[in-house]
């Protein structure tokens, strides 16, 4: 008996480097969804008690970057892609992200907000160069990260000056370009790779994702839309060719298709196609690809279900712009606050199985 009482206590479980991406994802999904419907709610004139209206899209827009897409893309690298943060390393970025939501929140580009922030951008770009091996590859969905995440850090000290500047206009299509090209060049290809999808010609897929941030941002001129129509064309090739069931393959090719008709002009560019398509491709390709960690494998008709909830959410951000009569933002509130409510049950049923005793 005293033998046993002064053996070592058995050693804690160690989370796998995966577990940690997904963990700090799932925290994050479910505050930056709840933030979402809140946002959707103020829109729809709904009176929820909470922090001003600016303030709280910027604290939703960096978190769902900051603790859901960039830790999904280092999840996606545990298999097969350049080299992940270290423990200690996701511990510091994890403190930063929730730091920098809380400042967000609090008084929007303030300086916890902003030294929070810093923090944030040094682990990507320790990530760069982790993943800058790989940027030398001919065909391969890794090789576009590391230049993408680069370049989109040049962007931050311009939005700082332009906006110290008073040019307001000037900064937020600097941050249309920094969104864009982090989503296309990084997340995206991630994704792909995922699905198993072919992978592209690298130098090819990475200039075009670069002109579809300029395209997108601060410099809509047709040799940048020609590189955003390139690059719809390449992503809807490998979403058509990628695995998986019709209907995300279709979330795919819809993706690539609304980028052709961006570039070549046959769609205009607006705040509200803006908005649409950064929540389309997020909530819709990404998340249904990247997401399985933190949702498990439900029912195809519950994936079905999503799906077309993302599409309904979409298209009620969409049509006010051109049909003005059935009350949009209130239909936009309650598409927002349903998917929300379906991501808190998936990560909260996960989380449920994985402490399950086996």
């Amino acid at each position: 008996m005293s033998a046993a009482c002064d053996a070592p206590p058995p050693p804690l479980p160690v989370l796998d480097p995966g577990q940690r991406f997904v963990a700090l994802a799932s925290a994050a999904l479910v505050l930056g969804t709840l933030l979402g419907a809140v946002l959707r709610g103020r829109l729809a004139g709904l009176p929820l008690p909470l922090v001003g209206f600016t303030n709280l899209r910027h604290a939703h827009s960096h978190l769902g970057y900051y603790g859901v897409l960039f830790p999904l893309l280092w999840w996606s690298w545990c298999r097969g892609g350049p080299r992940r943060p270290g423990p200690m390393v996701v511990v510091v970025y994890a403190s930063a992200v929730a730091m920098a939501t809380l400042g967000f929140a609090r008084e929007g580009y303030g300086p916890l907000a902003i030294v929070s922030s810093t923090v944030v951008l040094l682990v990507w770009l320790s990530s760069a160069w982790n993943a800058a091996p790989q940027a030398l590859a001919l065909r391969t969905w890794w090789a576009p990260a590391a230049p993408s995440i680069l370049l989109s850090a040049l962007t931050i000290p311009a939005v700082a000056i332009t906006s110290g500047r008073g040019q307001a206009a000037l900064a937020e299509q600097l941050v249309q370009a920094f969104l864009t090209l982090l989503l296309f060049g990084a997340v995206l290809p991630a994704a792909l790779h995922h699905r198993q999808a072919p992978p592209p010609i690298a130098p090819l897929w990475t200039l075009s994702a670069v002109g579809a941030g300029l395209a997108l941002g601060p410099w809509p001129r047709w040799p940048a839309l020609l590189a955003l129509a390139l690059l719809g064309a390449q992503l809807a090739w490998a979403g058509y060719r990628s695995s998986g069931p019709w209907d995300l393959r279709a979330l795919w090719v819809g993706l690539g298709l609304s980028l052709v008709l961006l570039g070549t002009g046959l769609l205009h560019n607006s705040p509200a196609i803006a908005v649409a398509g950064l929540h389309y491709a997020i909530l819709g390709p990404v998340l249904v690809s990247l997401g399985r960690p933190l949702s498990g494998r439900g029912p195809r008709w519950l994936c079905l279900f999503y799906e077309v909830l993302v599409l309904l959410l979409t298209a009620t951000v969409l049509l006010p712009q051109w049909w003005v009569g059935p009350p949009w933002p209130l239909l936009a509130a309650l598409l927002g606050l349903l998917l929300a409510a379906l991501w808190w049950l998936a990560v909260g049923s996960r989380l449920v199985q994985a402490r399950a005793p086996r």
